[in-house]
Parts: structure tokens; C-alpha cells; sequence
């Protein structure tokens, strides 16, 4: 991208032509990184969300084990055993 402002035959006259020395480059390095760190940010928040989503929609499928199983009844608890009498 060219950051020249030639107007007409200002290019081809025989003025002397001005160096300029003061002026701090990498701008557009800068602007770059900044939406580079976005598109990462953006990137990460939309594979978390998609994770997120995922989980929420699979989450009882995963937890069952097997739907079509019928439901078995709990394990009797043991009693305990009185101390015979002395």
C-alpha cells in the first residue's frame, strides 16, 4: 500500500525533492498484530462456545450408559451383626 500523495506533474518537476527523516515506521505492523491478536481471540472464544454448545447437546448421551437397559433395583443393604451376649 503506497502512502504517496502525487497530484498531477508534481512527480516530474525540477523542485528539489525533501527527505523525511522523523517519522516512525511499523505502523502497519502494529495495526497487523493488533488484529492478528483479535482474530486469535475472536478464534478462541468461538471453539470454546462450540465446545460449550457441544457438551450441552451430547451431555445426556454421554452419561447414560445404555438407554434401552431397564432400571435395576438397588443392592439390599447389609445389617449389622449383634454382638452375642456374654
Amino acid at each position: 500500500m503506497s502512502q504517496h500523495n502525487i497530484i498531477g506533474s508534481e512527480a516530474f518537476s525540477q523542485r528539489p525533492f525533501v527527505i523525511i527523516r522523523g517519522v516512525k515506521t511499523g505502523g502497519i505492523r502494529r495495526r497487523r498484530s493488533g488484529s492478528a491478536v483479535a482474530y486469535a481471540l475472536v478464534a478462541v472464544l468461538a471453539l470454546s462456545a462450540g465446545a460449550a454448545a457441544a457438551a450441552f447437546a451430547l451431555g445426556p448421551l454421554m452419561v447414560e450408559a445404555s438407554p434401552s437397559a431397564a432400571p435395576t433395583a438397588p443392592a439390599p443393604v447389609p445389617q449389622p451383626v449383634a454382638a452375642p451376649a456374654a
